[in-house]
């Protein structure tokens, strides 16, 4: 049996997508009010506090190879995140004019996982299709958010809660890499022993 604490941050890795996703089924299912609005705030500011908690441990994991880009890459996402969180705190509780932090998030967050994900592509430390994960988080941005922004004038919603699908695909690819279930197995057999 898995202990509670080492399962802790595995599913934190986990956090963006399904907050994201969850936003949208929430967003989808109850009429437009103040309340959801705190309710998908706050699934958002999660979301986001996971993206910070899978950063370090995606630099950690070492798939992205030894330069100091692969520092660049996690410092410049983990800044999307902030303005994303930044944009939540200041705009909605405060009632301040915060409406730049939304593509600012979505944009620091794209770049810098876009450089992440070609470093784990050169690094070739992630096989298949999962070494790929990172590169769609980032390229998805500017594929499929920033095309509507220009297009419609505004942010889509529905585009930027659909992001959570590549977050939640390497959130998986993350829980699924050896080194994470070697770390956990080898934390268990630790405690086990004690």
């Amino acid at each position: 049996m898995l202990r509670i604490k080492n399962n802790i941050a595995t599913l934190c890795y986990l956090l963006p997508g399904v907050c994201y996703l969850t936003e949208f089924v929430v967003w989808s299912s109850y009429p437009q009010s103040h309340s959801l609005n705190a309710v998908l705030g706050g699934l958002w500011t999660l979301g986001q506090m996971g993206i910070l908690i899978m950063l370090p441990n995606l630099y950690r994991q070492k798939i992205a190879g030894g330069s100091h880009w692969k520092v660049l890459g996690v410092a410049i996402a983990a800044c999307g995140a902030i303005s994303y969180s930044i944009n939540y705190i200041f705009g909605y509780w405060l009632d301040m004019n915060t409406r730049i932090f939304l593509p600012l998030g979505a944009l620091l967050s794209g770049i810098g996982m876009l450089i992440t994900g070609i470093q784990v592509i050169i690094a070739k430390r992630w096989h298949g299709i999962k070494g790929k994960f990172p590169l769609f988080v980032g390229l998805y941005p500017f594929v499929v958010m920033f095309p509507l922004l220009i297009i419609t004038g505004h942010p889509d919603l529905v585009a930027i809660m659909g992001w959570g699908i590549p977050w939640f695909l390497l959130g998986v690819g993350m829980i699924t890499e050896p080194s994470v279930r070697a770390s956990r197995l080898q934390t268990k057999s630790m405690s086990d022993s004690k």
